[in-house]
């Protein structure tokens, strides 16, 4: 996997967390805490984390490469 990859599955991430943030928001406007504003939520928690820890991944592989 190269950098580029990785970075592109990090934005990938970030977008879904996006898409299911503005899911439970609609879900939770239309009929309130239901089942699927919890899960939408849950899948977005679990998107940024995810997105968070692959860029932390990326920038201290970045660096490494950068002082050699």
């Amino acid at each position: 996997m190269t950098l580029k990859n990785l970075l592109v599955q990090v934005i990938i991430r970030f977008v879904f967390a996006i898409l299911f943030i503005s899911l439970a928001v609609d879900a939770v406007n239309t009929a309130g805490w239901g089942f699927m504003a919890i899960i939408s939520v849950l899948f977005a928690t679990s998107d940024v984390v995810k997105g968070v820890r692959m860029f932390n991944a990326y920038v201290k592989i970045k660096d490494s490469i950068d002082k050699n």
